[in-house]
């Protein structure tokens, strides 16, 4: 994709080494700000009954249920494709075995009411005995199944497209479930739905289903290393209006999907990153709520905005700590922001301009050069961020106000011809590099100001490189990064 012409860009490998404790340990930083108001755990002892409690919380009575798979991490797939038709018809998605459901699902399908189950996958994942036993119950039973994960989740497209048109697709890989979970609440919220890519390209039956639904525009999840850049070139090439969500972890996607669609959200839910079933179980609750997705692991490593003032947690103790709650809130009377926090925010900013850098980069070829008289070449840049001030807009939810005019100062290469943006080749004005990062010390300047200083050694040959001071200011109700400072030694 790439020759020696061109400018070398290869960045984010993001590693880090922190102390164990400072993930939950975040080092506070006292303010007179309020945050979250109320918490809501829905935890069962598994997943099966986690996902009844998830129900309880939404609904009271639907004449409708979504049944997926909850048996093993490679179920979640056929399972994702399910959350924006469930948001349509307002019901909840229930978890069940292969073999058959467990009572603690069939008691709250009958509390519920339901008339229609709608299941997700093939004979595999739930069996033609636990559909015909729901059938035997009175049932309606509609099962929505492909060939492969590709096809199933446009077969659960075709059936909400017959109900409701669908207006956006979601491009996410088939083989990480974080992606796709992450971005299955906002599909359903905008109408549209979560397809899948190998990560490399757009197979087929991908297309042909985008093309016969006649969506125009395609978001897809995740930065370069997630999807590549000729699976959107494939894209563009079908007549489709791309748009990117960056981001080279799930933690960077979510704080991304946060930035572009959920800074107007005043919750949050939080489910185990590890597992898929209970953040499934509680894709729709969070669509129905209005609320953004975050996924989690040990540790919280977002950065919250003040208007975030409740909170679901889905899952046990198990799946996500008490520790991590609390955590949470204490945020009520500090700017709590942890040291995996300040790092997730850093790679997320330095990942916002990679991805601006790298998308320009990729339209080297020579069907797009556009050729000056002078002899210069130049390259369009592409529609996300045709003009100075969508690039500002981008990079203004990671970098202050002030020191954003530095930021752009690296796009000031990109001009307009004909009243077309584009950037010239072989030089967009900066190159990245894998790296390993490790924090040797952070200072809490003020309420409003924190430092942060790394080690950055080369991610394979392990030699130092350089020093790295990273400032954090808080700005408009949220921590951004303000300056950072390179030294050799």
């Amino acid at each position: 994709m790439k020759n020696v012409k061109l400018i070398t860009i290869a960045f984010l490998t993001f590693l880090i080494a922190v102390s164990p404790c400072s993930i939950l340990q975040p080092n506070k930083v006292k303010a007179a700000s309020s945050q979250i108001e109320d918490i809501t755990r829905m935890g069962g002892a598994n997943r099966f009954e986690t996902s009844v409690k998830i129900a309880k919380q939404g609904w009271a009575h639907s004449d409708n249920v979504v049944l997926a798979d909850a048996q093993g991490n490679d179920a979640f797939a056929d399972a994702i494709s399910g959350t924006s038709l469930a948001y349509y018809l307002d019901c909840p998605i229930l978890l069940t075995n292969t073999n058959d459901t467990p009572n603690v699902v069939k008691d709250e399908i009958s509390q519920l009411k339901a008339k229609n189950i709608y299941i997700l996958g093939g004979t595999g994942v739930i069996s033609n005995s636990q559909e015909e036993n729901l059938k035997s119950n009175g049932y309606n039973v509609t099962r929505i199944a492909g060939s492969s994960r590709f096809d199933t989740a446009c077969k659960a497209a075709d059936i909400l497209n017959s109900k409701s048109k669908i207006e956006k697709v979601y491009i996410a890989p088939a083989d990480k479930f974080q992606y796709p979970l992450i971005s299955a609440p906002y599909a359903a919220r905008e109408n549209g739905v979560v397809l899948f890519t190998s990560g490399n390209d757009i197979n087929e039956i991908t297309k042909n289903e985008i093309l016969k639904l006649g969506v125009k525009d395609v978001s897809i999840v995740g930065s370069y290393n997630i999807v590549s850049y000729d699976a959107e070139a494939q894209l563009e090439s079908l007549g489709i209006n791309c748009f990117r969500m960056h981001g080279t972890t799930p933690q960077g996607i979510a704080s991304d999907f946060i930035n572009v669609n959920g800074n107007n959200s005043n919750g949050i839910s939080i489910a185990s990153g590890k597992m898929f079933p209970d953040a499934l179980s509680g894709s729709v609750l969070t669509a129905k709520n209005n609320y953004n997705i975050l996924l989690v692991d040990d540790g919280l490593s977002y950065t919250l905005n003040n208007n975030v003032k409740h909170a679901f947690i889905f899952g046990g103790t198990g799946a996500v700590s008490d520790n991590l709650g609390n955590y949470i809130k204490s945020a009520e009377d500090s700017k709590d922001i942890s040291n995996a926090e300040i790092y997730q925010l850093y790679a997320d900013a330095r990942v916002s301009m990679e991805d601006i850098m790298f998308s320009i980069d990729n339209k080297e070829e020579s069907n797009r050069v556009i050729m000056q008289d002078n002899n210069d070449e130049y390259v369009p840049v592409p529609e996300q961020y045709n003009s100075m001030d969508k690039v500002r807009d981008i990079l203004s939810n990671y970098y202050t106000k002030g020191y954003l005019p530095t930021i752009m100062g690296y796009f000031k290469l990109l001009t307009n011809i004909d009243g077309q943006a584009v950037a010239p080749i072989g030089n967009v004005g900066i190159s990245f590099y894998d790296t390993k990062k490790v924090l040797t010390n952070r200072q809490n300047i003020n309420s409003n100001t924190i430092k942060a200083n790394y080690n950055e050694y080369g991610a394979e040959t392990g030699v130092f490189m350089d020093n790295i001071t990273v400032t954090l200011s808080f700005e408009n109700n949220s921590w951004k990064v303000s300056n950072i400072q390179y030294s050799d030694n």
